[in-house]
């Protein structure tokens, strides 16, 4: 399926943390920061990570806060979870409210909106 040009999924840059492995043998896995144009498997990202995903250049920024079980849509609007799972996938499945979207507008609007229905 071809994605509009315009649409956040194509203008997106996610920051997450990777495991890389060990620079000489003994040693212990680094963690790095990563920034990429290819989404991560957020299921697989090591525990407590925090996720973020700059659209449109940085005009709006989407965030999972791995610690706290918080996903953001916006500084201070963040709906909370019990567990670090369910707010994983709370944070995929705003993703997949947003990333068809054409505008920064229409992603805050649509996060905003998810955001109401989380309670």
């Amino acid at each position: 399926m071809e994605l509009p040009i315009n649409c956040a999924a194509r203008n997106a840059v996610w920051v997450y943390p990777r495991v890389s492995k060990p620079r000489f043998p003994g040693a212990p896995a680094i963690v790095e920061t990563t920034r990429s144009y290819q989404m991560p498997d957020i299921t697989a990202l090591p525990d407590g990570a925090d996720v973020a995903v700059e659209l449109y250049g940085g005009a709006c920024t989407l965030r999972l806060d791995g610690e706290n079980y918080r996903v953001y849509v916006r500084r201070f609007h963040y709906a909370s979870f019990t567990t670090q799972g369910e707010a994983r996938w709370a944070f995929l499945d705003l993703w997949r409210e947003v990333g068809r979207r054409g505008s920064a507008e229409e992603v805050e609007q649509a996060a905003e909106g998810w955001l109401e229905r989380q309670g």
